[in-house]
């Protein structure tokens, strides 16, 4: 069996009002694909994705099923919980865990190597991870812009390693080949240029220090 990851796609569940009016049948949304279903991914930013409205009572509830975000292009996958799931932590993370290897046989070469799941139980955590990307996304379209204009190149970072270390995931290169040393001298031209960057900034700091090495590449 292959999973059809090109498309989001809903799976029906009994739902329950936290009210205790009458159960009814109702969609949600078991998988998004974040980069071909943009109006779903702001919905998540918005904390109304998998939001009902009881039919009984006309309260809003969010549904008691998990759901499995998914964009190959920034290489992120997580399992997002709902929030009550958290009393039962250890069991649900081992389920994930037996649910992600078995995505990984069914998904191929679409499910990038080595990638590993972010897990979020409730509305927020995958909300603010979303947010803070979109944020060092606009930093970084400012810096491509400067350095073209400063005749530096581009390195691309492992949108993961990036994530994970707060760092962005393009970094200007002052030579055509990638160095550390490279990016640290276009690091530090882009903000003698525009000192308005403070991902950029700190970026140069870590990079900078002892031991530090150049980040993988996307």
């Amino acid at each position: 069996m292959r999973y059809n990851v090109s498309m989001s796609f809903m799976g029906a569940i009994d739902a329950r009002c936290p009210g205790g009016c009458p159960s009814f049948e109702t969609e949600v949304w078991s998988f998004i694909r974040g980069d071909t279903s943009p109006a779903l991914r702001e919905a998540i930013l918005a904390r109304e994705c998998n939001l009902l409205l009881c039919p009984t009572c006309d309260k809003p509830f969010y549904a008691e099923a998990p759901y499995v975000y998914f964009d190959p292009g920034v290489e992120l996958l997580a399992f997002v919980f709902p929030e009550s799931f958290r009393k039962k932590r250890a069991f649900w993370l081992a389920k994930m865990r037996v649910d992600f290897q078995q995505m990984r046989g069914a998904m191929g070469a679409v499910l990038p190597k080595g990638l590993e799941p972010e897990v979020f139980f409730g509305v927020e955590g995958l909300a603010e991870l979303l947010e803070a990307d979109d944020l060092r996304g606009v930093e970084t379209e400012v810096m491509e812009a400067v350095a073209k204009d400063l005749g530096l190149g581009l390195y691309r970072v492992s949108p993961a390693f990036a994530r994970r270390q707060g760092l962005p995931s393009s970094l200007p290169c002052a030579d055509k080949v990638a160095r550390l040393q490279a990016v640290l001298e276009g690091l530090k031209k882009l903000l003698e240029a525009n000192g308005a960057l403070p991902s950029f900034r700190a970026c140069l700091k870590k990079l900078g220090r002892s031991g530090a090495a150049l980040p993988p590449g996307r």
